[in-house]
């Protein structure tokens, strides 16, 4: 998941009279050092990055590491969906932390090592959901069955969160129309900010939504229609082409409420048009959408693998890595996997997310990329409420757009 190891012209020399760094056998499994390898408390001092008060407080979870550090910022994301303790981030680039190191509690050693023995160490200690290490998977039959699975998986994900950032929008307006019935017609009973934060939330979704399905239709529908059968693939994509007017009409209701009087006879009359698009009576967009994507998840995605086979026989996959599918497909969605990934992320519930990290540290090789989406995401979750993390992720983005400026 990227190098951590501090550049040749960037470490810095340390004082002659140092001691080495000690390197003992790890503690039993569960404890806060099983799994990693412990490392002096005295070289962690010696990093001018480090303060003296950093030692004291006793409850605070410590990560030490490169600011560019992939597995740095992944231990970061991975304690702020834990939510159990307060997370503090100190940078170094001192030579001794070639590594990110890992501190669980003042009382405990701190510990370097590969991304998934500290994730493990975390999960050990901080007991229940969401659990932050990789999952042991059976070994997969075959290169392509890998390949197959991680796309499914990416796929299922990214429904997983669009159909939530729905939910939250039809919920919101709801809520909007709920009040102007109890406060009546032509009274003000919504602000200006209320209206703009609901448009950006939807065009979020909206754009979000479109790359996914652009990146079906260019990555995954054409060789499935070669490798299974002639029109498996026509209901979605004519699905795809009902969805798009609908999701316009949407966009457009909202942009025709920013252009009204608020609270007017006619903005009221809108909102609740909107409502009814939403979650209204009928066949609800939420509805279409759920359905459009559990024909994807039971009819198309169990296909992938013979979709794989098949480019490999072709000698379309020049990549052995089982990863490389869905690297590709994260690479077509680059609005989903920059700017908006914060925003994404928050669709998803913690565990759901910390396995769409876990697929977007194995498959994203450009560092800096990573280190920035990473970085992004943590910044936004500690914004937040713990509790809000947990139970609720429309909630979240919500709590998150009220704070934004």
């Amino acid at each position: 998941m990227g190098n951590c190891s501090p550049s040749p012209r960037r470490r810095r020399q340390t004082d002659p009279g140092s001691p080495p760094l000690h390197r003992a056998a790890s503690a039993p499994p569960g404890t806060a050092g099983g799994g990693g390898t412990p490392v002096s408390t005295y070289a962690l001092a010696r990093s001018p990055s480090v303060s003296a008060v950093d030692a004291e407080d006793g409850n605070v979870v410590r990560v030490y590491g490169s600011d560019g550090c992939p597995v740095s910022w992944r231990l970061r994301v991975s304690l702020l969906y834990k939510a159990v303790a307060p997370v503090h981030f100190t940078p170094s680039e001192a030579a001794p932390l070639g590594r990110p190191v890992l501190r669980l509690s003042a009382a405990d050693q701190e510990v370097s090592g590969p991304a998934e023995e500290l994730l493990r160490l975390v999960d050990a200690r901080f007991e229940g959901k969401p659990r932050v290490a990789p999952p042991e998977r059976p070994r997969p039959a075959s290169t392509s069955a890998a390949a197959a699975e991680e796309v499914a998986e990416l796929v299922r994900l990214q429904h997983r969160s669009a159909e939530r950032h729905l939910e939250g929008v039809a919920a919101k307006v709801a809520e909007m129309v709920k009040k102007g019935k109890k406060m009546g017609k032509g009274r003000n009973y919504v602000e200006g900010a209320e209206v703009r934060r609901l448009g950006k939330w939807y065009g979020d979704a909206m754009e979000v939504m479109l790359e996914h399905a652009r990146m079906e239709e260019t990555l995954i529908f054409p060789d499935l229609q070669r490798a299974a059968h002639p029109g498996v693939c026509d209901k979605v994509n004519e699905q795809h082409g009902r969805h798009l007017p609908m999701m316009n009409g949407i966009k457009e209701d909202i942009k025709t409420l920013l252009t009204l009087e608020l609270g007017s006879p006619l903005f009221h009359e809108v909102l609740v048009n909107l409502s009814v698009r939403l979650s209204g009576c009928s066949k609800r967009w939420q509805d279409h959408t759920k359905e459009h994507f559990k024909e994807e998840e039971n009819e198309l995605l169990p296909r992938l693998e013979e979709v794989r086979r098949m480019q490999r026989e072709e000698g379309k996959v020049s990549d052995k890595s089982s990863s490389a599918w869905a690297s590709e497909a994260i690479g077509t969605m680059e609005v989903t996997h920059s700017k908006l990934f914060p925003f994404f992320m928050t669709g998803l519930l913690p565990q759901e997310a910390v396995q769409y990290l876990d697929l977007v540290c194995r498959c994203i090789k450009n560092t800096r990329h990573l280190v920035s989406m990473l970085r992004s995401l943590a910044e936004r979750l500690e914004d937040a409420n713990p509790s809000i993390i947990h139970n609720n992720p429309t909630k979240l983005y919500e709590h998150l757009l009220v704070k934004s400026p």
